[in-house]
């Protein structure tokens, strides 16, 4: 399991500008009461992000889940047929994730963010003035190495929200489940690792244009 540390985090441009929007000025409350407000530039409605998500996801249906990396707290998915690049190997598609998500089946989470925050082995002596996340093995790098291992995973299909979560339904009765919490700062992002193309990126739980 390769943990990436915060550099290769800086130099990849991870995190976005915000969307900044306007209000209109001058309007009296009647006046502002009859018209009908305008949606914010950069934003869509809700069934718009529903589509839009599963419109860029479905592009995974039939891809096996290869690998997996993590930047700080990022975790970042690959999917499809692995190809070495500088500095490693990337799959056909990456997903990058930094709001909450979990690895689950019907009964039981496999895993999820939380786990960055625990030792990858816990003894009655562990050391926890010594131990930092950020620089070592944790529960979540250790249970995402594992489930990789022996499941195997493929993509079966795929289903999203209008707050910009996405289920990813994986062989053998597993998920993969992103769900934004924020109302700020990016939650995740689609792309094709080492090629041009735009990034489709959600943030606050919204679609960010223009990514």
């Amino acid at each position: 399991m390769t943990i990436l540390k915060r550099a290769p985090c800086r130099r990849m441009g991870l995190l976005r500008g915000r969307h900044n929007t306007r209000l209109k000025r001058n309007v009296s409350g009647r006046d502002a009461a009859r018209r009908p407000l305008s949606r914010p530039v950069g934003l869509r409605t809700m069934t718009d992000v529903a589509d839009a998500a599963r419109k860029h996801l479905d592009l995974l249906t039939g891809l096996r889940l290869s690998a997996s990396y993590r930047a700080v707290d990022m975790r970042m998915f690959h999917f499809g047929t692995m190809r070495t690049v500088e500095g490693g190997a990337v799959g056909e598609y990456a997903l990058h994730v930094q709001c909450p998500w979990r690895i689950e089946t019907a009964d039981q989470i496999v895993t999820g963010r939380h786990d960055l925050f625990k030792p990858a082995e816990e003894t009655e002596d562990f050391d926890w003035d010594s131990w930092d996340w950020d620089g070592n093995e944790t529960l979540q790098d250790k249970l995402v190495a594992e489930f990789l291992t022996h499941v195997c995973p493929v993509v079966e299909s795929v289903a999203t929200d209008a707050h910009g979560g996405a289920r990813l339904q994986l062989s053998r009765g597993y998920s993969l489940v992103l769900f934004p919490a924020d109302s700020q700062g990016e939650d995740w992002r689609f792309f094709r690792p080492q090629q041009d193309g735009e990034h489709f990126v959600v943030s606050g739980g919204r679609v960010e244009e223009g990514a």
